[in-house]
């Protein structure tokens, strides 16, 4: 996986990802899209089957919604007010407006799979969880193709470097013990080498030997195809 291609979509189709030159290898940032878009995918399947009630979709379902929650605030707190003080072109200010505005509209929708779920009402679920597919995977794709290439250009690695640090502040490795299992699962071979590669030796025995046998202590869409 390079950090503008990853060789795998966790199923689903390929995303043609333009190369953005310079410092900040984004591949890491990728890799979380991808595994949100597998899981929206697993809803959207487990909603067409009228499996929205197992209880293993649901564990799957509070996953996703935690790992998304913990991604947008870190973008929120570190990458984006970065951006803020030192863009100054009234079209790349816009690109921070959408990128504020798209994740507002986000929790509203996970809100409205929640409350389908609650219900049990199969064609309500599936109606919910397409259209925040919908708008997730267009919000990740604007992230990508307009947010991220302002990452490079304003902040460069020292920056980006912050919104590493964030993370690694707030999240620790009790963050990294869900993380890293719940993406790296459906991983093809090579992405799971590449993104353990980029890990520190200690993390990566940690996720081989504790993380991933913990996470998999507890079912999640058990038999939902990606």
């Amino acid at each position: 996986m390079t950090s503008q291609s990853p060789d795998d979509t966790r199923g689903g189709a390929m995303r043609v990802r333009k190369p953005i030159p310079g410092e900040i290898d984004f591949s890491l940032m990728y890799f979380a899209h991808d595994a949100f878009a597998r899981d929206l995918r697993r809803m959207a399947a487990a909603a067409a089957t009228g499996r929205g009630g197992d209880p293993s979709v649901r564990n799957g379902w509070e996953t996703f919604k935690r790992q998304l929650h913990t991604h947008h605030v870190a973008e929120d707190e570190s990458i984006w007010p970065q951006l803020r003080e030192k863009v100054t072109d009234p079209q790349d200010i816009a690109v921070l407006d959408m990128m504020e505005a798209e994740h507002g509209r986000i929790d509203p929708l996970l809100a409205q799979v929640d409350a389908a779920l609650a219900t049990g009402d199969a064609a309500e679920l599936a109606a919910a969880a397409g259209e925040a597919a919908e708008a997730l995977i267009a919000h990740m794709e604007h992230e990508e193709d307009f947010a991220l290439p302002l990452a490079q250009t304003h902040l460069g690695g020292e920056g980006w470097n912050r919104y590493v640090k964030y993370l690694q502040k707030t999240q620790g490795l009790s963050g990294a013990a869900e993380f890293l299992p719940w993406a790296l699962d459906g991983a093809a071979p090579a992405t799971r080498t590449d993104v353990l590669g980029k890990l520190p030796a200690p993390v990566r025995v940690l996720c081989r030997l504790v993380f991933e046998p913990r996470y998999a202590k507890t079912p999640r869409w058990t038999g939902v195809a990606a």
